[in-house]
């Protein structure tokens, strides 16, 4: 049962969140800056159906939403994403190195002879540390769920941002324009803090794996 924990934790981080946002800002778009607020709480507070038929239709719709959109991005932009991330892990993973090595003099003991390109994918690190250490294992998955989440989000801010800028064309307020600047901005943010999640990520599933090696935490079991 402990297994599934971590699981449910990611879907509804990285799935659910960010489908629910996305859902309640198509909503509040469809009737416009004006009337979106009130028609929004109205659709979550209908009394006409009950409470647990609406969480879990909203549960299942935030989720596939969520899900696809994070398909879409990677679709679309799966090729940047893993092009800026590799430029970006070897310099992590470099750092991650040289202070390993100065922990381990400053404690007396030889640092370790590796280079970046010895070590395996982080990926793969990410799945040794899970199979050994399940704590470690889900604090990365922690992360990974909320890089994720930044990265949905920030593709269902920019479907968005699409849709609101169709409508203000037919609509012409300011409200709209405005709706739209903090769609971008929204977008960029969380683009930038989707990098600083990577980076965090990669420096801990780095140290976690040389740490394990060192102490020998691979040639045991699941701890």
């Amino acid at each position: 049962m402990s297994g599934w924990i971590p699981q449910v934790h990611y879907d509804f981080l990285a799935r659910v969140i960010p489908g629910s946002a996305v859902i309640l800002g198509a909503l509040y778009l469809r009737e416009g800056p004006p009337r979106g607020v009130g028609f929004v709480l109205r659709q979550m507070c209908d009394q006409g159906q009950s409470w647990v038929c609406r969480l879990g239709v909203g549960l299942l719709a935030a989720y596939l939403i969520g899900l696809i959109i994070g398909e879409l991005g990677e679709l679309l932009a799966g090729r940047v994403l893993e092009r800026r991330d590799a430029e970006h892990e070897t310099g992590f993973i470099r750092e991650c190195l040289d202070d390993h090595c100065r922990a381990l003099e400053a404690v007396g003991r030889a640092p370790v002879t590796l280079l970046p390109d010895d070590l395996p994918d982080t990926n793969l690190m990410a799945e040794q540390l899970t199979v050994v250490d399940r704590y470690s294992g889900s604090r990365l998955l922690a992360l990974s769920a909320e890089r994720r989440l930044c990265l949905v989000l920030a593709f269902g801010f920019f479907i968005l941002a699409v849709g609101n800028l169709l409508l203000y064309s037919a609509d012409l307020i300011h409200k709209r324009l405005v709706v739209e600047g903090l769609f971008l901005v929204g977008m960029l943010v969380l683009w930038r803090r989707s990098s600083r999640l990577h980076e965090r990520l990669t420096r801990k599933t780095c140290i976690g794996w040389l740490t394990k090696i060192l102490s020998g935490g691979f040639s045991g079991g699941a701890s």
